[in-house]
């Protein structure tokens, strides 16, 4: 049961992250100003989503995708 719930928190996560980074509600972000650590708004908006994807995408391989079990289930090598 916690596997099911920690699949859909990634996949939460991961679809929250690309639509931060793809969809039009990145126009809201488009400012020069204020600054973020000097980056222009827009630059440190599109780094942060993409900083937050990669560490999700981290903590799910690290957690359950990179396996090599769960691989080898998938291939259907084994069964489950």
């Amino acid at each position: 049961m916690r596997t099911t719930k920690t699949r859909i928190l990634f996949i939460a996560a991961t679809v929250l992250g690309l639509i931060m980074l793809e969809s039009p509600i990145i126009l809201l972000a488009n400012r020069s100003e204020p600054t973020v650590l000097g980056f222009p708004f827009l630059l440190a908006w599109v780094l942060f989503w993409w900083a937050f994807c990669t560490a999700v995408f981290l903590v799910a391989h690290l957690m359950n995708w990179g396996k090599p079990r769960n691989r080898a289930v998938a291939e259907g090598r084994e069964t489950a």
